[in-house]
Order: C-alpha cells, then structure tokens, then sequence
C-alpha cells in the first residue's frame, strides 16, 4: 500500500511526557496506518487504549488501521488486558 503511514512501537512507552505513538496518530489522521509491535514484549493498558481509540477512529474514517508484527508475549497481553489475542489480527478473525 504505497500511501500507508508506518511508526515502530518503542518496547516500552514514554515514562516522561506524551508516548511518540499519539503524535504520530495524531499526523496520520484519514490515512491509512500500520503500528508495528515487533520490539513490543509487554503491552501496558494506556499503549492498548491508544490503539483501541485510533482502531475505532480509523474506522469511523473509513481508512485502514493495521498493528503489525506482533509478538506471541504481545497477544499474551491483550489477553492478560481482556482481549482476543488475536484482536488486532484482521485476517484471523475473518
């Protein structure tokens, strides 16, 4: 997808100040996203609610909002916070 914006996840979110994700959000808004988890071992319940309120706004929008590269801890996380683990995963729950 050549339009698709891309941000790397950092492995842990900003202790100082706002997390680089929600700028990057904010920037991205009406055009198509992918979030990648790759160097995410443990996902926090603030870093799932900002992808939980973009997933919703994206597709409010009408445009695409993928996370990608997610690790097996990672869905061990939304699991632990109350998801499938296999939330974000389109193509498995299609």
């Amino acid at each position: 997808m050549a339009n698709e914006l891309f941000h790397a996840m950092a492995q842990a979110r900003a202790r100082n100040g706002e997390d680089p994700l929600v700028p990057f959000l904010l920037g991205a808004r009406k055009n198509d996203v992918a979030v990648s988890a790759r160097d995410v071992p443990r996902l926090d319940a603030h870093r799932l609610q900002i992808l939980l309120v973009a997933e919703r706004q994206w597709a409010a929008d009408g445009v695409r909002f993928r996370v990608t590269d997610q690790s097996p801890s990672f869905c061990d996380s939304l699991e632990r916070l109350g998801l499938d683990s296999n939330h974000f995963d389109k193509e498995a729950t299609t």
